[in-house]
């Protein structure tokens, strides 16, 4: 394998062309002491090179120039045409008489002119932004080079964007003399990146032939390419040194003209763009073509930028070019420039690149439908203002009466569009994303319903056909491999056809998944890492197979192995962290499936048995339950956690994860320990945040907190809380079964979530999902007691997972969003109220037995403030009214100033509301 690390040589090219770069900067400064004004301007409008104007009292006068004279040589150097002025200002030098012939009515004569230092920078405002942009042209071209610095396309393409950055650049007067000043091995070094400029056509070929695979195989091909760049660029070499180092030499081709060298270029031009085709059209791999429309894509938008920039500047003076300049147009000509050097970047340095319309369609789409409507009524206040600013001569009731009905239309646009936002802005959600959202449900189905199957080959299918539902790969294919056979065999596949080849059981590629033991994402180049460590044969295999995804579901050589193999997505995305965290999770129970045959009855101490009725919990091996008679569901968990915990009996199950009742062999006691959801741990990363986050909610103790008592991971992913075990019902139950609560009754229960609340917001600590299934009202031998549940864990979740739960609509944060406070919904940074916000609601649902606000989803709650929708409490119980409603109206305010503080500031309001 070929060093990582860049030839020396790559160095000293690259420190040439930064020192290039660096000395364009350095001579265009105030702190180079170059040459300033001439005294005299050049007409732009002619063919060879003439003094349009002289500066009264300038140089120019004082040596006698007038308007009219033709320039035909510059320190005996001859000049026919204005590149060769343009080059001739960059050998002036400070203090040094400088011979000017010029021809005058037909007569030869010689002035002499000695420059004097200029004061002040070169560069304007807008070229230090120019400067800015070849600046990362160049930095980006370095980094091609050295990202992937044995990829010849790479050097090329690197090669090429170096050079535009330097020849970009506007000549700056003295540059030259700047260079000759330098040591002669230096100076040429950094004249031989100049001069590169004059083969960029052959270079710019050079890499559409190369990128991203080479195009022509003989070399003769390439000479045919290169010789006639050189045999132009030579002469402007020699004539360059000239000028310079004033070495005199002579050669044969020195007498190109423009015409001949502009020729050539516009051919150069026309066979890059050929090249450019008859590459891209002989591609056949998607990725390949795809890169190659970003790159043609970013540089033509690049180059009509910055040509619209460089013409400004020739165009020069007038009117127009002036508000040109007051405007943010030439800024923005210049930031699109640099799509140019980006999409080299991009293209030649990701593998895997995005389809340009996705990017478009799915990002800009969704992006500024959301924006048309969020800013549609400071927009038309805008347009109002431009209107007035452009027609202020005009009275404003003139402009009323030409323009008043259109003003009124797209006020009464602008005011359905504010009022209906909400629902809006929640159907755009639904349009984008309902798509992504039903992909983790259809999935988290598959994992239920493999755990309910008794035999693994009669699930195979429809785990194969509902995973190509839920992703919509190319195929997804279920393959298995029995010992001693050489070759995995497809046992499933979807859609219904599909024919996946053959996979060699002894291959480098199964050997890395085996050792991984995790999803392995193929590679579809052969230059990415994974590409590098896998044979030639092999990654052609995975790109001719179209494969992208292999998720191990058992890997032990000895016994059956499986893998689900899934092809590239037809949505071109990748897939994403939750698609493989529920892929693993479907190959856990596909394994415990395929390692347990369905007439097994030996016991497994990484399995146990559930009873899907009544809950009951069994060791692996048994088949029946006991009391319902119920067939027993496998469920991949040790039935002995921590060889300390053993599950009884499950309790109940919500979004985070299922809740047992057990027994704590040490100290033989009876406890409850909530199992979380398999896909919201499936990393050490998160596992060590879990244990963070129960760590913290295990030392905050407060009577009606429930007890953390132990905490950890079991079979590395399944994270686990053990708490006291409570008798009694949720307060969710409790309202279900007597509808409303009393005065006195909400108020012994709530007055325990207040203090807990109170106790927790000291910490800090925000519970996050407060809501009536978190509150349980817990009895014992000194009666109820009101006890939070779930305290820190929801903090866990929001930084590990931003699965929705089964009421989340889609869209929305983490939380319930029927509990949610405004500025949870709008994604704020978490604090205390949104705590008392979901206390407002939850005490409202407790007396009034229903919601507090109208509307089919927490967006039209919140579309135009909250308390505007509030319904009266008094329509649910008329003998609640006045104070109670005012209470109300203020915890439950759109502006958070107006609530109540604190949690026990809530609780004495709404004691006083009651009294």
């Amino acid at each position: 394998m070929p060093s990582s690390r860049a030839p020396w040589w790559m160095y000293v090219v690259a420190a040439s062309f930064l020192g290039t770069f660096g000395l364009q900067i350095y001579t265009s400064s105030s702190f180079y002491p170059g040459p300033g004004p001439i005294g005299f301007f050049i007409d732009l409008n002619r063919s060879d090179v003439a003094v349009e104007r002289v500066i009264p009292g300038g140089l120019g006068e004082r040596a006698g120039l007038r308007p009219g004279d033709r320039i035909v040589a510059v320190n005996d150097v001859p000049i026919t045409r204005r590149v060769e002025w343009d080059f001739a200002t960059t050998t002036f030098e400070v203090g040094k008489p400088m011979p000017l012939e010029i021809e005058r009515e037909s007569k030869r004569l010689v002035f002499t002119i000695t420059l004097e230092r200029r004061t002040g920078s070169l560069i304007a405002g807008e070229f230090w932004i120019l400067a800015a942009g070849n600046l990362v042209t160049l930095a980006l071209g370095v980094v091609i080079a050295f990202r992937r610095p044995h990829d010849w396309s790479a050097r090329i393409g690197g090669w090429f964007l170096a050079t535009a950055a330097i020849s970009i650049f506007p000549p700056v007067p003295g540059i030259a003399a700047a260079l000759k000043s330098l040591p002669l091995p230096l100076g040429l070094l950094l004249f031989s990146t100049m001069a590169s400029e004059a083969v960029i056509g052959a270079i710019q070929i050079t890499f559409f032939a190369a990128f991203p695979r080479p195009l022509f195989r003989r070399r003769w091909i390439w000479g045919l390419i290169w010789i006639p760049a050189l045999i132009v660029a030579i002469p402007r070499f020699v004539r360059s040194l000239d000028f310079i180092y004033g070495w005199k030499w002579t050669s044969p081709m020195q007498e190109f003209r423009a015409t001949t060298q502009f020729t050539v270029g516009v051919l150069y031009l026309l066979v890059s763009l050929s090249v450019l085709v008859l590459n891209y059209r002989r591609l056949t791999d998607t990725n390949e073509r795809r890169r190659m429309r970003v790159l043609v894509a970013g540089s033509i938008v690049g180059w009509i930028s910055i040509a619209a920039f460089l013409t400004i500047i020739v165009i020069g003076g007038g009117p127009f070019v002036a508000a040109l300049w007051r405007t943010p147009l030439p800024t923005l000509l210049l930031v699109l420039y640099l799509l140019f050097p980006l999409s080299f970047a991009y293209a030649i340095l990701r593998h895997r690149v995005f389809d340009l319309g996705l990017i478009v369609r799915q990002g800009l789409q969704y992006a500024l439908a959301r924006g048309v409507l969020l800013t549609a009524v400071p927009a038309l206040g805008v347009l109002l203002l431009a209107d007035l600013l452009l027609h202020g001569q005009q009275p404003l009731l003139a402009i009323v009466r030409a323009r008043g009905w259109v003003y009124v239309l797209l006020g009464a646009l602008a005011a359905v569009a504010y009022t209906k936002r909400g629902s809006w802005l929640e159907g755009l959600d639904r349009r984008f994303f309902r798509e992504r959202y039903d992909a983790q449900r259809l999935l988290r189905e598959v994992v239920e319903e493999v755990r309910e199957a008794r035999s693994f080959e009669r699930v195979a299918p429809r785990v194969a056909a509902r995973v190509e539902a839920a992703l919509h790969p190319e195929f997804v294919a279920l393959m298995v491999h029995e010992p001693r056979e050489p070759n995995y065999r497809s046992l499933a596949a979807a859609p219904a056809g599909q024919t996946i080849p053959p996979v060699p059981a002894e291959s480098k590629l199964v050997s890395l998944v085996r050792l991984l033991g995790k999803p392995l994402e193929m590679p579809q180049t052969g230059s990415s890492w994974l590409g590098q460590q896998l044979p030639h044969e092999e990654t052609d295999f995975l790109r001719r197979a179209r494969i992208e995804l292999l998720v191990p579901v058992a890997s032990s050589a000895e016994h059956t192995e499986a893998l689900l193999v899934l092809g590239v997505k037809k949505s071109e995305e990748p897939y994403s962290r939750e698609d493989q965290d529920l892929l693993i999770a479907i190959a856990s129970s596909l394994a415990l499936l395929l390692e347990r045959p369905s007439d097994a009855r030996t016991p497994r101490s990484d399995v146990f048995e559930e009873c899907p009725q009544c809950g009951t919990c069994y060791d692996s091996g048994s088949t029946q339950c006991a009391q319902e008679g119920a067939r027993l569901v496998p469920v991949i968990l040790p039935r002995l956690l921590e060889t300390r915990y053993r599950l009884e009996r499950r309790l109940g199950r919500g979004g985070m994860g299922t809740v047992y009742a057990a027994s704590d062999t040490e100290l033989e006691r009876r406890v409850a320990v909530k199992v979380i959801r398999e896909d919201l741990v499936g990393s050490a990363e998160a596992a060590e945040r879990f244990r963070r986050e129960a760590r913290a909610a295990a030392s905050f103790s407060h009577p009606n907190v429930v007890t953390v008592h132990d905490f950890g991971v079991a079979a590395g992913t399944r994270a686990f809380l053990v708490m006291e075990l409570l008798q009694g019902c949720t307060l969710r139950e409790g309202m279900n079964r007597e509808k409303r609560f009393s005065a006195q009754r909400t108020l012994e229960i709530l007055r325990g979530v207040c203090a807990a609340l109170e106790a927790a917001h000291r910490r800090p600590l925000v519970h996050r999902d407060l809501k009536p299934e978190n509150i349980f009202l817990a009895s014992g031998n000194h009666g109820e007691t009101t006890k939070v549940l779930d305290f820190g864990i929801a903090k866990f979740l929001s930084t590990t997972s931003q699965q929705l739960t089964a009421d989340t609509a889609p869209g929305a944060l983490l939380g319930t969003p029927r509990y949610m406070s405004p500025e949870q919904w709008r994604g704020e940074a978490a604090s205390q109220t949104w705590d008392l916000w979901a206390l407002g609601v939850v005490a409202y649902e407790m007396l009034a037995g229903a919601h507090p606000f109208d509307g089919k989803s927490p967006a039209e709650w919140l579309s135009t403030g909250a308390a505007a929708k509030l319904i009266p409490i008094g329509l649910h119980v008329p003998e609640f009214r006045g104070s109670l409603q005012e209470f109300f109206e203020g915890a439950l305010a759109y502006d958070a100033a107006r609530r109540p503080v604190s949690a026990e500031g809530f609780f004495s309001e709404l004691q006083a509301a009651l009294a």
